[in-house]
């Protein structure tokens, strides 16, 4: 038990940031730039791993594709991609209007810049975006014609990219963190966050709180009766997300949440999985306005409505390409959150930190809307079979 919490990715970075803000004062200059060394580095290694995560991982989800069974995945996947990306917008003219509205608390300075003592810069060797366009490629070639060749080496890529993710960089994501949180400390930047925006924050999980009624009022069609069915069914999955932090610990309660809510057990072993690391409605709502409000505590200016759509449009491609990755989420959304936002270091390492925090809400909320999205999904296929149907007839 000790060992499980000890080794627990939220209280390791609650860890942290606690020890780089109580006692970063007590520690030398240089004793900080070592640890922002480090965290520089491990950047780097992420930022040259990054075109092949993404590669491997939406070339082996795309590869999976049964050939008999394309037009149902490809259906199910374009409806994934339009709720992600209408949550996006949503979060969006939220985000916008909450700090718009309150007042945040940006992260101030003195007169202390802090370097590390050297810099390794690996060479890119392809854009993310253009990692992501190839894989999307391979993966539907390989998903039509399928080539033995082919669909092992990107399975050896995809399992070694997985493989180093979850053996050596994860468990070093409180030094990534760390070494970025005790030069914001040290730098005074880091005075007064949290308390000046708690409200915000606050607002932030209700709106989310909110936002999943509204699917659960939708998904039974307004009826009490099954509300409360379907919320009895789907609570055992979402209390499971929450304290374990992981989607794929509550797919066996989600599967079985989903057979009783809609009756069809085949239809929900069929779209649970594919759901389980694409449809993320607590990622989708929470991001984009912490990323905001990221921004406004760097004194840096919101996005322009181009870019966030455009951050709106990749932040849910990379969607397809961050499962099975511990904090794939905001991993793989490194990329997109300093091209279309226009994050730094520190932003970067600050955001992760954030994000480790609220990982247990946006957990819930995804398994709670995913639950909720089998029950639409089986109304709206019921819709177009009974149209089709009609039509035979007349």
């Amino acid at each position: 038990m000790l060992h499980k919490i000890v080794f627990n990715p939220l209280v390791q970075l609650i860890f942290v940031m606690v020890m780089a803000s109580s006692f970063h004062s007590q520690l030398s200059d240089e004793t900080i730039r070592f640890f922002l060394t480090i965290s520089i580095f491990l950047k780097e290694t992420l930022t040259f791993i990054l075109p092949f995560l993404l590669f491997s991982f939406i070339a082996t989800a795309l590869s999976s594709i049964p050939r008999g069974g394309m037009f149902f995945v490809l259906g199910l996947m374009a409806m994934i991609f339009l709720s992600n990306f209408l949550n996006i917008l949503v979060s969006g003219g939220i985000g916008f209007f909450l700090l718009s509205e309150l007042k945040t608390s940006c992260i101030g300075g003195n007169a202390t810049y802090l370097q590390p003592f050297f810099h390794i810069h690996f060479p890119p060797i392809a854009e993310s975006g253009t990692a992501l366009l190839v894989g999307v490629v391979v993966g539907f070639a390989n998903s039509i014609y399928p080539h033995k060749y082919a669909s092992a080496i990107v399975k050896f890529a995809h399992d070694l990219i997985l493989k180093f993710m979850k053996k050596i960089f994860i468990p070093l994501l409180p030094l990534f963190v760390g070494g970025f949180l005790l030069k914001l400390c040290a730098e005074g930047r880091m005075t007064g966050f949290v308390e000046h925006n708690f409200r915000v924050c606050a607002m932030m999980c209700e709106f989310l709180l909110c936002y999943l009624i509204l699917w659960l009022m939708v998904a039974t069609s307004f009826q009490w009766k099954e509300i409360v069915r379907v919320t009895k069914n789907i609570f055992p999955a979402m209390l499971a997300a929450f304290s374990s932090m992981s989607s794929a610990a509550a797919l066996p309660l989600s599967l079985e949440a989903a057979g009783k809510n809609t009756g069809d057990k085949m239809l929900a072993n069929a779209v649970m999985p594919l759901t389980l690391n694409f449809h993320m409605l607590g990622d989708t709502i929470l991001v984009p306005i912490m990323a905001m409000l990221v921004m406004l505590a760097f004194n840096h200016p919101l996005p322009s409505v181009e870019n966030f759509i455009m951050f709106g449009i990749f932040f849910v491609l990379n969607k397809f390409a961050g499962g099975g990755v511990p904090s794939g989420t905001i991993v793989v959304t490194i990329p997109v959150l300093k091209k279309f936002l226009g994050f730094d270091d520190s932003m970067i390492a600050f955001i992760v930190a954030f994000y480790g925090v609220m990982d247990p809400l946006a957990t819930a909320g995804n398994v709670t809307a995913n639950n909720l999205f089998v029950i639409i999904f089986q109304k709206i296929t019921n819709g177009i079979k009974i149209r089709f149907q009609k039509r035979e007839f007349v």
